[in-house]
């Protein structure tokens, strides 16, 4: 049987040994080649997220975006609660979809309270554009979708440009109704 030493260790350059010998410091395992930077050069800042501004919407669009859907339009969620479980439930209006997508874990650990109102982002942006027509928002969101690689980030940058949306078009609908 071969016996195994530790005198591969002893015989290994150490890191000083390359320093001093001019030599390249080997990187520990699992870390690539490093980028590198001028001593006193700043690492990149990282990109500030812009805010998106929508448009108004027309009068047709407030309307349309403001109405129920039918049973074949509908959108579907997921309502994520700790101590129930997950339950499918059917959306149908944008004010709904706006009142479901939320993420509250705050205090899912603690007695199981938290909750999570999940709409899949890649189906919100289709049935945004493809059921209302609003294509200005469903290009935000497929933006901010594609900006942020988690759910959390994802629904804190969807969340403002939905209520910015809904509330353009309690807006202009108020606005036509008084006039």
């Amino acid at each position: 049987m071969a016996e195994f030493s530790d005198k591969s260790e002893e015989l290994a350059p150490k890191p000083e040994e390359l320093e001093q010998a001019g030599g390249v410091t080997p990187q520990p395992a699992g870390e690539g080649a490093a980028e590198s930077e001028a001593p006193g050069e700043l690492a990149p800042e990282p990109e500030e997220k812009k805010e998106i501004k929508l448009s108004q919407p027309s009068k047709e669009m407030a309307k349309r975006l403001l109405t129920l859907v039918g049973f074949k339009e509908r959108l579907t969620g997921t309502k994520m609660v700790a101590m129930a479980g997950d339950m499918r439930e059917s959306i149908y209006s944008f004010k709904e979809a706006v009142s479901f997508l939320h993420f509250n874990v705050g205090v899912l650990t603690e007695r199981g309270s938290g909750s999570i109102g999940y709409i899949n982002p890649v189906e919100l942006e289709k049935w945004v554009r493809d059921v209302f027509g609003d294509f200005e928002l469903a290009e935000a969101i497929g933006e901010k979708t594609k900006e942020n690689s988690n759910y959390k980030d994802q629904v804190e940058a969807i969340m403002p440009l939905m209520e910015q949306r809904l509330k353009q078009c309690k807006e202009i609908i108020g606005e036509e109704t008084e006039a």
